[in-house]
Order: C-alpha cells, then sequence, then structure tokens
C-alpha cells in the first residue's frame, strides 16, 4: 500500500525545521499559530490510505481527544463533518492552548463551525462512557454507522480500543492519522508528515468465518437468513460488494419461494451484475460456479411471470394450457429436490404433494374444463367409466372407498380418481399406489394432521419424488426433456463442488 504525502512550501519546510528545535510548549504553539491551518488544508486533499474505491468520505466523525490535538483537528479538516463528537478527559477537554479552548482551536483548524462539534467527558475507566456516548451520538443524530468515521488515534490506550470496538461492532469505519516521520527519543510525530490510514478490518482475515455462515444458511434453505446475515456483514466491511452480493442471491430465492417472481427477478438480475462486475476483482470463491445458474434461473423465473400473467384470477384461477402450469410444477419438483437435500423430508413431502395435485387439476382443466371450486361435472358425465373410476377409487382409498355421485371441489386424490375414470393417459393405474402413499405419508407429517407426527424416511420420499417426475414427464416432452427445463429451476449450491 503505498501512502500519500503532503506537497510542502519551501515555507512550510522551513517552518517544519524550526519545529525540530523547539521545545514541547513551543512546538505546539508554533503548529498552533503557523503550521496547523495549512497542513490541515493540505491534509484534507490526500486521500484515505488503504480505503477501497466506492468508501465516501463520512457524514460525521468521531475523534478520541487526548493531549494532542493535532491529529483530531486534522481528522476534521479532511472530514468537513457535519456533526462531529469529541471523547475525551476532563484534562483533555480543558486545555488551551495561546488561551484558547481546544475545541475552539480544532473547528478554527479544520474550518468547521464550533457549533458541529459535541463532547462528551469519559470517567476512569471509561468504556462504558465511550460506548454508551458514541450508541447516543448514532441515534440522536439519524447518521447510519456506514458514514460515521472513528478516529481513535488520540487518547490513552484503553479509549482508543473501547472507541475502536464500538467502532467496529456498529460498522463504522475506523482511520488513524498516520505519520511519515517522528522526532526526538520521545517520538513525537513531525508536522507534514501526516497522512490519514483506513485501519485495517479485521473480518478482512476473519470474515470467512461469517461467509461460510451465509453460504451454509443459503445451501440449506433458510435464504431469508441468508440474506439478514450477508447484510449484517456487508455493514461491518469496507469493500461490501461480495457480501452485497450474496444478500441479493438470498434475497431473490426467498421472494422466489413466496412466488414473488417480480422481486425475485430484480434481486437476481442485481445479484448476477454485482458478480459480473466485481467477483473477478476479488476472491469469491462461490463465483464461478454460480454465474452459469443465474443465468438459467432467470430464464424459469420469466417463464414463471409469463405463466403466471395467463392465468385468470378469480374462481379457480387454473392455468388453460400445459405450458402455463408446467414451470409451476417444475417448481415444487425442484424445492423439493432441494428439501431432500437439506434433510427435510416432510418439507419434500409437501412440495411433491403439491406438484401431483396440481398436475391433476391441469390436466382435468385442459383435458375437459374441470376446474375452480363448483366444478361443471355435468361436462362429461357421459364420458365416465364408472368401472374404471370406482376400481381406482378402490386403490386410492382403500376400504374406505364408497361409491358416490359426482359432487364438491376437486382435491387431490378425488381428482386422481376422476382423471382415471375419464380414460386419461396422463395418470396410469400404476400411478395410483405411489399417490395414496405419498398422502399417506403428507397427512401424517409434522405439517399436517397426525397428533403424533411421523417424520418420512428420505428413501420414501426419494421415491414419491422420482414418480413424480415420471408422471409430469409425460406433459413436458418425455424425462429428457423434463430433466433439461427442471435444471433451470435448481437452485445453485455456493459450496465448491464437492464441498
Amino acid at each position: 500500500m503505498t501512502t500519500p504525502q503532503m506537497d510542502l512550501t519551501p515555507e512550510l519546510r522551513g517552518l517544519q525545521e524550526r519545529w525540530r528545535e523547539l521545545g514541547r510548549k513551543e512546538q505546539d504553539q508554533l503548529y498552533a499559530r503557523e503550521l496547523a491551518v495549512p497542513l490541515a488544508r493540505r491534509f484534507a486533499q490526500l486521500p484515505l490510505a488503504g480505503a477501497p474505491a466506492d468508501l465516501e468520505r463520512p457524514r460525521a466523525l468521531i475523534s478520541v481527544l487526548g493531549f494532542s490535538w493535532q491529529p483530531v483537528a486534522l481528522m476534521a479538516a479532511w472530514c468537513r463533518p457535519e456533526r462531529m463528537l469529541v471523547l475525551g478527559t476532563e484534562d483533555s477537554l480543558t486545555v488551551k492552548v495561546d488561551g484558547e479552548g481546544v475545541l475552539s482551536l480544532i473547528a478554527r483548524i479544520a474550518g468547521i463551525d464550533r457549533d458541529v462539534i459535541s463532547e462528551e467527558m469519559v470517567g476512569d475507566p471509561g468504556e462504558r462512557d465511550i460506548y454508551e456516548s458514541i450508541h447516543r451520538f448514532l441515534h440522536r443524530s439519524g447518521i447510519p454507522a456506514r458514514e460515521v468515521l472513528i478516529d481513535p488515534t488520540g487518547g490513552k490506550k484503553s479509549m482508543s480500543a473501547s472507541a475502536a470496538l464500538a467502532g467496529f461492532l456498529v460498522g463504522a469505519p475506523l482511520a488513524y492519522v498516520d505519520y511519515h516521520e517522528y522526532h526526538g527519543p520521545n517520538r513525537i510525530p513531525v508536522p507534514g508528515t501526516e497522512y490519514p490510514r483506513l485501519l485495517t478490518n479485521p473480518l478482512e482475515v476473519f470474515g470467512d468465518v461469517e461467509l461460510r455462515a451465509v453460504l451454509a444458511a443459503f445451501d440449506r434453505g433458510d435464504f431469508q437468513q441468508a440474506a439478514e446475515q450477508a447484510e449484517r456483514l456487508a455493514k461491518q466491511l469496507y469493500e461490501t460488494r461480495e457480501a452485497q452480493c450474496l444478500a441479493a442471491l438470498a434475497r431473490a430465492y426467498d421472494a422466489w419461494e413466496r412466488f414473488d417472481f417480480e422481486s425475485a427477478q430484480l434481486s437476481l438480475t442485481e445479484a448476477r451484475d454485482l458478480l459480473d462486475r466485481f467477483a473477478s476483482q476479488g476472491r469469491w470463491g462461490w463465483a464461478g460456479h454460480v454465474r452459469p445458474t443465474l443465468a438459467s434461473n432467470l430464464e424459469a423465473l420469466e417463464e414463471l411471470a409469463a405463466a403466471r400473467g395467463r392465468i385468470t384470477p378469480g374462481d379457480g384461477g387454473e392455468p388453460d394450457r400445459l405450458e402455463d402450469g408446467l414451470p409451476f410444477l417444475l417448481w415444487y419438483l425442484a424445492t423439493a429436490e432441494r428439501r431432500l437435500e437439506a434433510g427435510r423430508p416432510s418439507q419434500a413431502a409437501l412440495m411433491v404433494y403439491a406438484a401431483m395435485e396440481r398436475y391433476v387439476r391441469l390436466c382435468l382443466q385442459v383435458d375437459h374444463r374441470l376446474g375452480g371450486k363448483r366444478p361443471d361435472y355435468e361436462r362429461v358425465r357421459g364420458q365416465l367409466d364408472q368401472v374404471e373410476y370406482d376400481r381406482a377409487g378402490r386403490t386410492l382409498f382403500g376400504d374406505d372407498y364408497r361409491p358416490q355421485d359426482l359432487r364438491g371441489p376437486i382435491t387431490f386424490l378425488n381428482g386422481a380418481q376422476l382423471l382415471r375414470g375419464l380414460g386419461s393417459t396422463r395418470l396410469q393405474a400404476s400411478d395410483l399406489g405411489p399417490l395414496r402413499g405419498l398422502s399417506s405419508a403428507r397427512n401424517d407429517c409434522e405439517y399436517e394432521h397426525a397428533w403424533i407426527p411421523k417424520v418420512p424416511e428420505t428413501k420414501r420420499i426419494e421415491t414419491f419424488l422420482e414418480r413424480a417426475k415420471e408422471v409430469v414427464a409425460r406433459i413436458a416432452g418425455g424425462r429428457d426433456a423434463l430433466d433439461r427445463r427442471l435444471e433451470r429451476y435448481r437452485v445453485p449450491r455456493l459450496a465448491p463442488p464437492g464441498d
């Protein structure tokens, strides 16, 4: 990292040499009278060493004041803050230089109004005082912590450490007035060699722990949690783009799960754009194998949004074409896969059930115009094969089956029975047993009816899912075509392949 240096005039260099020859008190007087203002102006023009290009100058400044007031004045000149808080002891806050109060001196040198500066007196020990003072300042100012600079240069070590800890916790950037040169055995900073430096964020080293937690939450399907974790991480980092990209990615799939396709498209597009622009500049280990999936996921979202737009709301709201219902079936199947991978077989059972229920209703609507809460069964009475209808009923309902007239809304099992009774090839007799098993597994799980629920075995739900794919493939152009289309609905895993 190259560090910036002030460009001093010959006159300032002469004053600098005079300063070296003086005693400590006289040095402070010379600095205040002749060096401070021109040095502050030059200091204010220096870049913040170590800062990412997109880190804007802060709106507020919190500085720790010791007996060396010079760094506080310089940082105030660099920030030109709307609001400034100075934390000091009774001794440091009451210092006068040539009869001028230290805070007035800082304001004059920095070129800001004295009214901008508020002070808080810190006791001994002062850690809690500092935490509470910073908390009050952030609350009262209403300025986000990201736009508040913490300057722990001055003050005793415990005060500087406390201010830095508070700043890190709330996500405020930490800066330091550093020096190129020191003078004498006491290593007094030489005026004119100062420069502002952003302190390295420890999350640049330790952030991989936080990042792994985001990736893990995403990969187990906890998208809202992943988004919240990534957003918190972004607030604590100087270079925020990877965390912002992960937050957008998680928000996209969270919205997708809620069938909010518009929000999902917006967030996924944001994530893709961040990834395309900035992933190569960082070390985003997950980006390479995720990028290809985003394009196909966006295609799937467009397909879903278009299909939803063609479904008329109101009573029933059923798709009128197979192609308008198929995207929803694909999404349920892909979600079931993901739930199984995450070790959630009950949720997977619900998704497979949802896919099959909608498949049955889709076929009845498209082929026979039977849909809505009050289907018109008169349309199909003459086509019904009563023998096959009853046979299907006994397979689906077992000993509880009793022949009855067509009536009421179409549900999962009676819809499957009706589809078979109407001679549909979209549902085979061999499908009925697995459908009954799926219904039983769903009803017994912890999300449905059983007082003492039974979490279904993963292998059993995998079997039902495989059968569901075979069934849906009949309206998708065959199994190979289904698998190709299903690939676009699969959420990427962020963990590298093989992990």
